[in-house]
């Protein structure tokens, strides 16, 4: 399990993070929301062992996860950015940028990666997809090879910074199912994630951050029924019992 306690981070001498305290179980989705600039993705980084904290611990089945070697680190946790550079090279080639944890010196795929890395691209629906490239796939596809990537690392955990930020409604629904269906692999899915709706509808878990503190967490009905939102939000969050589940929406206070 992975967890942050009592974790303090920030740059330039400036605290952004105060005091997190949170864990992340195998098997559920965690939706990090919050308004901008409240640390969701400095605590990203920092779950990550991207960025380093000044106080407080990030441990992983109880081992500080800074002090982990990169390569034990990276076949343990895969993280992917809200933002990347987009090589020239096909999905395959992208997907297969996961196994590079655990390849020993001299730096050569084998069989059983390029193995791994097409199930990875099947598994998402896009094994279409593997002699494309990458930079000219649509931001729906690139995301699913992306999550492919991370699906081809094989980690107990897997961290997205806003995965669905500039995709059209379809392929947001779609990323949002691809992480329930990595959740049902027993991975742990933490992310961070705009659309304060889609969270509520299908994280198992909640995390609600303000200012750099958590200010609410657990259970989506949870952290609706504790009035936080609006706090947080500066907005009145409703919720309407629908045949399909309870869905959530936003108006002005």
């Amino acid at each position: 399990m992975l967890e942050a306690r009592d974790l303090c981070a920030g740059y330039g001498g400036a605290e952004v993070l105060h005091r997190v305290t949170a864990k992340f179980t195998p098997g559920r989705v965690t939706g990090i929301i919050g308004p901008n600039g409240c640390g969701k993705s400095t605590l990203l980084k920092t779950l990550a062992g991207l960025h380093h904290p000044t106080e407080g611990q990030v441990l992983l089945d109880g081992i500080s996860v800074p002090d982990l070697p990169p390569h034990l680190s990276a076949q343990k946790i895969a993280y992917l950015p809200q933002s990347r550079n987009v090589p020239k090279i096909t999905a395959l080639r992208m997907v297969l940028h996961g196994r590079f944890a655990y390849l020993s010196y001299p730096r050569r795929y084998r069989t059983r990666d390029y193995e791994a890395a097409r199930r990875a691209l099947d598994w998402i629906g896009a094994g279409e997809l593997a002699e494309k490239n990458v930079s000219a796939l649509s931001g729906g596809q690139r995301q699913k090879v992306y999550i492919a990537m991370a699906l081809a690392q094989d980690t107990e955990t897997v961290l997205m910074d806003e995965p669905t930020t500039y995709l059209d409604i379809r392929n947001q629904m779609e990323v949002m199912e691809l992480a329930r269906r990595l959740a049902e692999l027993g991975k742990a899915v933490v992310m961070v994630v705009h659309d304060l709706g889609a969270v509520l509808r299908n994280a198992d878990d909640v995390l609600l951050m303000h200012q750099g503190r958590v200010m609410a967490a657990g259970t989506p009905e949870k952290v609706y029924a504790s009035g936080k939102l609006e706090a947080a939000f500066g907005v009145a969050v409703h919720a309407v019992d629908t045949p399909e589940g309870r869905q959530y929406y936003c108006t002005p206070l």
